[in-house]
């Protein structure tokens, strides 16, 4: 063949590569393995998926994917790197959670889908003017519940004050269903979500945090801690046996149909249609007073996923993040297949695979009828200590005055 002919076929084929959206590999390159360690256990099948889908294109990288739903994921994230161990790409929280790990992550800043972020994937995935990570989703937290079950029940609507909750709980036991399944058993939903809540529903949630920071603000006395110790008494109440309840436990009594109420929201789609695609699902927020009006559920922008920059694998990292949120084939697991309300304006979002957790929020979203998720914000250990504090009051080991002193030695005892 002829320098010619064989100029024309190699152009062939590099214009056929990339007419069909694949990546022409030379022999040459340097095998490369990613490794992913990130705590959206519900995403670990699809997201192994999207690795096969990316080594398909580019044969000499391979992945280790490791998805953690243990409460103690930061900790072992940080024993990683403190070891020198640090995985390729790993995610956090962003906001204050993303700036503790931040001095390992790679500025993101330049990257093509930068432009493309929604204003709050960039306010929380954004420290000292950097893009650290790049946003897996919009999320929400506050009750799901089973639409079937309630019907059984007579229950026509959901409740929107706490003794409308109250209320709600007894008929469902009334006709022999269980209430709830709650989870006290870990401290991760506790201090996520559940203390997250009280800082949520301050006037202003980040000045708040600010004067706890700095003392001129308690939590002892604090009105929305005496909620949260009224709502933990329904909650927990209401759940067969709290104390044993962990996450797997309370998913998996939920979507059985053991229990109408679970604590969750649309990150929860994932794992209920993995036990049953046809739960008739629906969404509302934790009620905490009798002030309908304060009953919203609660969205933030979270995870993020981070390259570490001392990994020589980062490049191809990058390029892979790059791949999820730029190419047509990537975005269908952001957009479709992760079952999340992606973290972008430009991907598309396939309600069928965000299910009803995720179309409810999206309704919430557009109406502005919604808090923030706050617990980003907190020093480090805050929400891991205030979890467990709120596990002792499930347990009764502590009453609600000590709940709220313990909560403000907790804030006042952590890593600043």
């Amino acid at each position: 063949m002829n320098k010619k002919a064989l100029s024309l076929v190699l152009a062939s084929a590099v214009a056929a590569s990339v007419f069909s959206g694949l990546t022409l590999v030379s022999a040459d390159e340097e095998p490369v393995t990613i490794s992913i360690y990130q705590d959206k256990y519900e995403i670990d099948e699809a997201l192994k998926a999207a690795t096969e889908a990316y080594t398909a294109l580019h044969p000499n990288v391979t992945f280790t994917v490791e998805s953690s739903s243990s409460g103690d994921f930061y900790t072992q994230l940080k024993t990683m790197f403190a070891s020198g161990q640090g995985p390729d790409i790993f995610s956090t929280k962003g906001s204050d959670d993303m700036a503790i790990m931040a001095e390992y992550m790679e500025d993101l800043s330049g990257e093509a889908w930068v432009e493309f972020l929604s204003d709050a994937a960039k306010e929380a995935g954004t420290i000292d003017g950097k893009v650290l990570g790049l946003p897996i989703s919009l999320e929400s937290y506050g009750y799901v519940y089973n639409k079937d079950l309630f019907a059984q029940a007579g229950i026509e609507e959901v409740p929107m004050t706490i003794s409308e909750l109250a209320e709600v709980c007894k008929k469902l036991e009334e006709a022999g269903i269980q209430p709830m399944s709650s989870n006290y058993a870990d401290w991760y939903q506790s201090g996520m979500f559940k203390f997250s809540a009280v800082i949520s529903r301050q006037e202003d949630p980040m000045a708040f945090i600010q004067a706890l920071n700095d003392g001129s603000e308690s939590l002892v006395g604090n009105e929305e801690v005496a909620n949260l110790a009224a709502w933990i008494d329904i909650d927990a109440g209401n759940t067969a046996s709290p104390l044993n309840t962990d996450f797997n436990t309370e998913v998996s009594e939920f979507g059985t149909g053991k229990c109408a109420i679970m604590l969750g929201g649309s990150w929860s789609q994932s794992s209920l249609d993995d036990i049953d695609p046809n739960l008739n699902l629906g969404l509302f927020g934790l009620p905490f007073s009798d002030d309908a009006a304060e009953t919203k559920i609660y969205t933030s922008c979270s995870p993020f996923w981070s390259v570490n920059n001392a990994s020589p694998a980062k490049d191809a990292a990058k390029d892979f993040l790059n791949w999820l949120a730029m190419d047509e084939e990537g975005q269908k697991y952001l957009g479709s297949e992760f079952k999340l309300i992606p973290g972008f304006t430009h991907i598309a979002v396939d309600e069928e695979a965000i299910g009803a957790l995720g179309v409810a929020t999206q309704e919430c979203l557009a109406s502005g009828e919604t808090y923030g998720i706050y617990s980003s914000f907190f020093p480090d250990g805050v929400a891991e200590s205030a979890g467990n504090s709120i596990n002792k009051y499930a347990a009764g080991v502590i009453d609600a005055e000590a709940l709220a002193q313990e909560l403000q030695a907790d804030w006042e005892n952590a890593s600043f």
